[in-house]
Order: structure tokens, then C-alpha cells, then sequence
């Protein structure tokens, strides 16, 4: 996914987004982290957040960040608005603008939906680092 015209991370060099938005081809977790969060700093800075994350989400895009937005955060966002009635489905001619004006409209749900993503989001990573930890101190003859 490439960053959308106007966007604060439209003048990024092409190979900065890509890992910003896929950043599960870095090898390192801790790298990883780090280029998500500035995925999400520049997305929370950015006017464009919104037509981005609606790309995001109509395009189901599988990995990274979009808009701010983790994928299953983008799922979620998505049912609700179809829920909702938002006429985003294959048969709209104009699809994204549509999610864009959902999402406009709907500011708190997207700001709760991101927060249950963040929660999740650093337990999971508190797991992963304490389990690494542990197998760090087995491997070194810890008790």
C-alpha cells in the first residue's frame, strides 16, 4: 500500500512505507514495533487518515497499518459499518467514499476500536517478550 496524495506520508521514499505498512518483513520484533508505532504517529498527524484507512479496509489489505489502523481493527470497522448500513459492497460505484463519510461520522468508535486494538496489542507483546525471557534464562541454566 503507498501512502495517499496529500498524505504526511505521501513524500516518504516508497521503501520507508512499505515497511511502515508491512512491517512483518523486518526480522527483529523489536524493529517491527517501532515501525508500526511510526505508522500510527504519522497517521494520527496525517488529514488524509480517513480515505486512507477506507482504502485500507476496502481493499482487505493483510498486513501493516492503514489509517492508523491495525487489520483487525480494520475488519472490525468494517463489519460495523455494513452493520450500520454503509453502502460499501462491490455493487456501490463509489465505495470509499462512502466508508469515509461512515467513518467521519463515527470518529468514537473508530478511536474505541483502536484502543481495544492497542490494549490487545501490548499484552501480546508482554507475552512474547516474557516468553523469550524465559527461554533466554533456560538456555542459560536458569532455574
Amino acid at each position: 500500500m503507498s501512502g495517499i496524495e496529500g498524505g504526511v506520508c505521501s513524500g516518504l521514499p516508497l521503501q520507508i512505507q512499505d515497511l511502515m505498512w508491512g512491517p512483518d518483513s523486518i526480522r527483529d520484533v523489536g524493529g517491527q514495533r517501532a515501525m508500526k508505532k511510526t505508522a500510527v504517529l504519522l497517521c494520527d498527524m496525517c488529514p488524509m487518515q480517513y480515505e486512507c484507512l477506507a482504502t485500507g479496509i476496502l481493499s482487505r489489505e493483510q498486513h501493516g497499518v492503514a489509517g492508523g489502523m491495525p487489520l483487525k481493527g480494520r475488519r472490525q470497522l468494517r463489519r460495523c459499518a455494513e452493520a450500520d448500513g454503509a453502502r460499501i459492497g462491490d455493487d456501490d460505484p463509489a465505495p470509499r467514499s462512502a466508508l469515509v463519510v461512515w467513518l467521519r461520522e463515527h470518529p468514537e468508535l473508530v478511536r474505541e476500536i483502536r484502543a481495544r486494538m492497542n490494549s490487545r496489542r501490548g499484552r501480546q507483546n508482554r507475552a512474547e517478550d516474557q516468553a523469550a525471557w524465559r527461554a533466554r534464562h533456560e538456555a542459560a541454566g536458569g532455574d
